[in-house]
């Protein structure tokens, strides 16, 4: 079986020192944070970290103990996090050290790992014109390896675009107020229907676009030769000019990620994270869960 090689290597079990602290405290604290609060039941103090958010300090209870103190919580439900991830053609494609398929596949595994070591519930769903692989949100290590198993599959991925499907699907089986990931670079979108469809999601759940793409989905090179296109689904080919059709074609781009990225504000709010292969995914990630922090505290 053919498997995309993925830089995390099997990330419960093998990540260093360094990049294990920097999984937990950044992706899985910003994590709790931003989509599950800071608690619902008092469990009691603690001494205040470097770490810690300055807010949380309990300013009687640290003059009392003559030390900071910060107040501790205990989540009385556990989050259901769903990931749709895109398996078709596209995602195959790439310039850079990593294809798309590569890179979404990590970002997915990362936040996975820091989902499952927070008691949450994690599950998968990869398409590309249908459903090719299902894994309803559970909770634990066997998941987690159900996930990564999948997502390096190479034999899942391929075939053409169709959003609208999933959409529809999982808007009917998973519960009220999962959060809701959609990775994909997006290309292929065709129709109204997925609009609908993501807007009916946006209502039930709490959901989270993630775009990918290569350097080369946004800009052609300023070369003058003449290359040859062949379309990854059939054996249609096209000899272009790059640099021909390169301010019309990155126009276009532009307005296709400007319209995307607005559908999602105005569905209900829905986040919309623009990535590149070439980034470095952790800062943005955090980003976000910060931003979302101060949005909704």
């Amino acid at each position: 079986m053919k498997k995309l090689k993925l830089d995390i290597k099997d990330l419960a079990n093998r990540l260093d020192l360094s990049t294990r602290k920097m999984f937990m405290s950044n992706l899985s604290g910003n994590y709790q944070t931003a989509f599950k609060g800071s608690g619902l039941e008092f469990y009691g103090f603690r001494k205040y970290d470097t770490s810690d958010d300055a807010s949380k300090i309990d300013w009687k209870a640290s003059s009392r103990a003559n030390d900071l103190l910060v107040r501790e919580y205990v989540e009385e439900r556990s989050l259901n996090v769903f990931f749709l991830v895109d398996a078709s053609s596209t995602m195959l494609f790439g310039t850079r050290e990593k294809i798309k398929a590569q890179y979404a596949a990590e970002l997915v595994a990362s936040l996975s790992f820091a989902i499952v070591h927070s008691s949450d519930a994690v599950g998968l769903g990869m398409f590309n014109k249908s459903v090719v692989r299902n894994f309803l949100p559970a909770s634990g290590e066997k998941q987690y390896y159900n996930i990564l198993s999948n997502l390096v599959d190479l034999n899942l991925y391929g075939n053409g675009f169709d959003l609208a499907k999933p959409l529809r699907y999982y808007t009917g089986v998973l519960p009220r107020g999962s959060l809701f990931f959609i990775v994909s670079d997006f290309i292929g979108l065709k129709g109204d229907e997925w609009v609908k469809n993501l807007g009916i999601a946006c209502r039930k759940f709490d959901v989270v676009g993630i775009m990918i793409r290569d350097v080369r989905d946004r800009q052609l090179p300023d070369d003058y030769s003449e290359i040859v296109l062949e379309s990854p689904e059939d054996d249609r080919k096209k000899i272009v000019n790059p640099a021909a059709i390169k301010q019309a074609y990155e126009s276009y781009v532009k307005r296709e990620e400007e319209r995307i990225s607005e559908i999602f504000s105005e569905c209900g709010g829905g986040e919309f994270l623009q990535l590149t292969t070439e980034m470095d995914f952790v800062k943005p990630i955090v980003k976000m869960f910060k931003r979302r922090v101060l949005k909704y505290r």
